[in-house]
């Protein structure tokens, strides 16, 4: 076996794409999977450019012919076709190479990783929210009973003490709303019984409540029913979203709009507060927003969505996620 037979026995053996090209975009060695990742012909010596289009984003980092110093590049992860591919181009004397490699089982795990990890988030909830409903809910109840009934005993006799009744009648009623919105918080049942759009409408109604913040949803006349996961975390993202909204930026005013397309459904919610800087927030280690921002990125991931976020420092901020409807799970 001379060194030609061998060197191109060993590059077809390789465990991911190989593909070699000239710095004006002519294309000098591939091996089968690199040909078949990029769907290109047998042969070589023809121009790459017209098949860069396979792969999202290989295009906007490959212009022929390429500069003198041409930095390199890796694109992890990109959806493909046929699966998730993992780019990466480097520099060769007079030319670049393409290394791609497919990650489609990886990519496939680490869904069901962060799917478990929701799910068993959300099993908490259920559980947290049922102890709550079923166990001091109806506590509560029965000690504001007792002390109606305390009440009518002491009838006229005792002003003082009726006066202290009064009082804690007061904070159990309190203390009751409070722990039922928290059960519900931890478990909306109306996104359960009436859907998305019931949920995010009586959430922005809970909201409004207060008194201190006005939310206000618009939909698209949503008529279809949306799948459970993605009901689920859109209303959860909303919920992170709103929170941001009231606790950090002193939002005044909250829309928040879901619409529907032919192949994916939009979420966009934006508030008139004091804004920041997204990156700062995203990247400084204890910062609550942006642990709240870092789990609406998971979120969105499990979704198979995209999240985009645009704010300026007394510019509010602008949520915007899309998640696609195409062979979700219920």
């Amino acid at each position: 076996m001379n060194r030609t037979t061998l060197l191109e026995s060993v590059i077809e053996s390789l465990p991911y794409g190989l593909i070699v090209a000239s710095e004006e975009g002519i294309l000098l060695l591939a091996n089968n999977l690199g040909r078949t990742y990029l769907d290109l012909p047998e042969g070589e010596g023809f121009l790459l450019e017209e098949y860069l289009t396979v792969i999202p984003g290989l295009s906007d980092h490959l212009v022929f012919p390429l500069k003198e110093a041409f930095p390199g590049f890796d694109l992890l992860a990109i959806k493909a076709p046929n699966g998730y591919l993992t780019v990466r181009g480097r520099p060769v004397p007079r030319g670049l190479a393409l290394s791609i490699i497919d990650v489609t089982r990886s990519k496939e795990a680490e869904q069901h990783m962060l799917d478990a990890i929701l799910e068993a988030t959300e099993a908490q909830r259920r559980r947290l929210s049922k102890e709550i409903h079923d166990g001091i809910g109806p506590l509560i109840s029965t000690i504001k009973l007792n002390m109606d009934a305390l009440q009518l005993e002491l009838k006229g006799e005792n002003t003082r003490a009726r006066k202290m009744i009064d009082s804690m009648s007061e904070l159990l009623q309190t203390m009751s709303n409070d722990i039922r919105s928290i059960s519900h918080n931890l478990m909306p049942n109306v996104l359960v019984d009436f859907g998305l759009v019931a949920a995010l409408e009586n959430l922005c109604q809970r909201v409004n409540s207060s008194g201190k913040v006005q939310a206000n949803f618009y939909h698209s006349d949503i008529r279809e029913h949306i799948r459970r996961k993605v009901a689920l975390g859109l209303y959860r993202i909303t919920q992170e979203l709103i929170n941001n909204a009231v606790k950090y930026a002193r939002a005044q005013t909250i829309n928040v709009q879901l619409i529907r397309h032919p192949e994916s459904i939009v979420l966009m919610v934006e508030d008139d507060g004091i804004g920041f800087t997204p990156n700062q927030h995203l990247n400084t280690p204890g910062m609550d927003k942006g642990i709240g921002l870092r789990n609406i990125q998971t979120r969105v991931r499990s979704l198979g969505g995209t999240f985009l976020l645009e704010s300026q420092p007394g510019e509010g901020v602008l949520a915007t996620i899309e998640v696609p409807l195409k062979n979700q799970e219920t």
